[in-house]
């Protein structure tokens, strides 16, 4: 007779009570101050970065441009930033972030730093390395199908 399957025992589930525990304080930090985790997520890639297109927003974060755009809407609603379209092909639009785009992005990121110095202290270099390199390597293999945030 076959093993039952137990759930607890798949790196899948694994990977995703650990991707949830790691989340849950920050996703709770950035609803305090209006931000859900995907407008944070946009906030890094404008502010953070300098990616001022849509498609280059979406790639970045790594979800479909239908996703993004709904996103953008909601933030350029919430007063986050604002979309310009191009001056001579009005086909093309640029992001930019507001003042409150700006404070807001200021006020998010001790809350990813707290959490990213959580995870400091449960690994060493070398594990947060090592689960890197792993991370990346199962990244890779479902990039097809993964999406982001």
């Amino acid at each position: 007779m076959s093993k039952p399957f137990d759930l607890h025992d798949g790196l899948g589930y694994r990977l995703t009570i650990a991707a949830r525990s790691n989340n849950a304080s920050f996703d709770a930090d950035l609803s305090q101050i209006g931000l859900t985790r995907q407008m944070w997520c946009v906030l890094i890639a404008v502010g953070e970065q300098g990616i001022t297109t849509p498609s280059g927003i979406a790639d970045y974060i790594g979800i479909i441009r239908p996703a993004t755009s709904r996103t953008l809407k909601q933030m350029e609603k919430n007063g986050l930033l604002r979309r310009v379209s191009g001056t001579t092909d009005k086909r093309t639009t640029t992001v930019e972030l507001t003042a409150k785009g700006k404070h807001s992005l200021a006020l998010s990121l001790p809350f990813a730093q707290k959490q990213r110095d959580h995870v400091e202290e449960c690994l060493s270099v070398e594990e947060q390395a090592t689960l890197t390199e792993l991370l990346q390597k199962l990244t890779a293999s479902a990039a097809s199908t993964a999406s982001g945030v």
